[in-house]
């Protein structure tokens, strides 16, 4: 039987990946954005892989572009690699 744990503070997604360890998303902020997360941040607790998801997009026009925020596209490419990654991941859990 497994057992739950807390989850990190900030943590708003999480995927169990073969090996047993997670992966956790995260909204990033900066100095530049509060209260709006600037991306979306999905990192593998058991091996080095991360990838970061902005939440900008760059729309362009006949003659300019201009950049529009979109949080939710940012989550699911998030969510959809941290998918991605769970399923073929093998690293064990760090030990705490």
């Amino acid at each position: 039987m497994t057992m739950q744990t807390a989850w990190p503070e900030n943590v708003i997604a999480r995927y169990l990946t073969v090996g047993g360890a997670t992966v956790d998303l995260t909204d990033q902020l900066n100095v530049l954005t509060p209260p709006q997360p600037y991306a979306t941040l999905a990192t593998c607790t058991g091996c080095p892989a991360s990838s970061e998801h902005s939440h900008h997009r760059l729309v362009w026009g006949m003659t300019v572009q201009r950049e529009e925020h979109h949080p939710e596209a940012a989550v699911q490419g998030a969510r959809e690699w941290a998918q991605s990654h769970a399923e073929t991941c093998r690293a064990i859990p760090k030990p705490a």
